[in-house]
């Protein structure tokens, strides 16, 4: 399965609702899609995982680059819904850290 992205906005919030799985095939999507919006001007950036059933290291690389961006931008860039596989790899990278929630004062420098 590829990867489906569906971006909502509503309440001075962004949310791109990933559907599928995030691998090397698709990841370069969801980072079009992210810098579009924090690019556009949106501060506050939503990546729902819910319906995300794999997410591969250049997923990851490319949620990690898309957080750093963000805040370089002055903007918030968090994940939620992250469950099972996703949400392993997440906590064992430490990346739930900043990621999930969006943990102020914390980031990956």
């Amino acid at each position: 399965m590829g990867l489906a992205l569906h971006t909502t906005r509503q309440d001075g919030r962004a949310t791109i609702a990933a559907r599928g799985s995030i691998d090397l095939h698709s990841s370069d999507e969801l980072r079009s899609r992210l810098a579009e919006l924090v690019d556009g001007g949106e501060r506050e950036v939503v990546v729902d995982l819910t319906a995300v059933d794999f997410c591969d290291s250049s997923g990851l690389n490319v949620l990690v680059r898309a957080y750093k961006h963000a805040r370089a931008q002055n903007a918030t860039l968090t994940v939620t819904g992250a469950y099972g596989r996703v949400e392993n790899v997440l906590r064992t990278t430490g990346l739930d850290r900043f990621l999930i929630g969006g943990a102020a004062g914390e980031g990956v420098s």
